[in-house]
């Protein structure tokens, strides 16, 4: 069943979509713009065929600073639509395949889908000055708010004396370094029983007449050690 939606769309995330739109394989339709009291609004319309859905992507509150990124390398088919809009409504696009210079439509005034009536030029500039209200309180809260975490700052400062503050330094440094690493534990010293018998072992697996030869030194050290002991005593 075919079905229509919309999506409100942040200008600098209109490529990014569109590009997806293309890798996906939906087919774009048009698009149009429209004269509000929030500046150009831009309609992008796609299909997407195997789920009969025709997707809108819309745009909006497009002014004379706004840079919008041609769709042209991925739909030529846009050409006529961005140049369109660019004639009548003033949109500036950037990086377009096919630019007409502003001379795809012969016009007798420049922009003329931008006249705007009283009424909308009213409720355009109450909604610029709302924008400008917020950004100032925002601003200004921000601001408050620096200047208390500084005086709480200062007050603290005030109130520490320098054998406290480098306390405290030395704290916030122990708390930051790593645990040491613990030194592994010594490992208990063999007796002479488990060392005869890991030579044995390694005896074991050597040439028979080497490891006999390595037997008959370790025999000869051995009466001599026992010797040296008697002799000391």
């Amino acid at each position: 069943m075919y079905t229509t939606s919309f999506v409100d769309l942040p200008l600098e995330e209109l490529l990014t979509r569109v590009q997806t739109l293309k890798h996906e394989g939906i087919r774009f339709v048009q698009m149009c713009a429209e004269t509000t009291e929030r500046g150009i609004d831009l309609l992008y319309t796609f299909y997407d065929e195997t789920t009969q859905n025709a997707l809108n992507l819309c745009v909006y509150g497009i002014d004379e600073s706004s840079r919008v990124p041609s769709i042209q390398g991925l739909y030529f088919a846009a050409f006529s639509y961005e140049n369109e809009a660019h004639d009548l409504y003033g949109v500036r696009f950037v990086n377009m395949k096919l630019d007409f210079g502003g001379h795809f439509f012969n016009l007798a005034t420049s922009e003329p889908m931008t006249i705007i009536t009283p009424e909308m030029k009213a409720e355009r500039e109450k909604l610029a000055k709302k924008k400008a209200a917020a950004a100032a309180k925002a601003e200004a809260a921000a601001k408050k708010a620096r200047e208390a975490a500084e005086a709480a700052q200062a007050e603290r400062a005030l109130g520490t004396s320098a054998a406290e503050a480098d306390s405290a330094a030395v704290a916030a440094v122990n708390a930051a370094a790593p645990a040491p690493t613990p030194a592994p534990a010594a490992k208990p010293a063999m007796t002479a029983e488990e060392r005869a018998a890991k030579m044995e072992a390694k005896l074991a697996n050597m040439d028979p007449e080497k490891a006999a030869k390595i037997r008959a030194a370790l025999a000869a050290k051995a009466a001599k050690d026992a010797a040296a002991g008697k002799d000391g005593e």
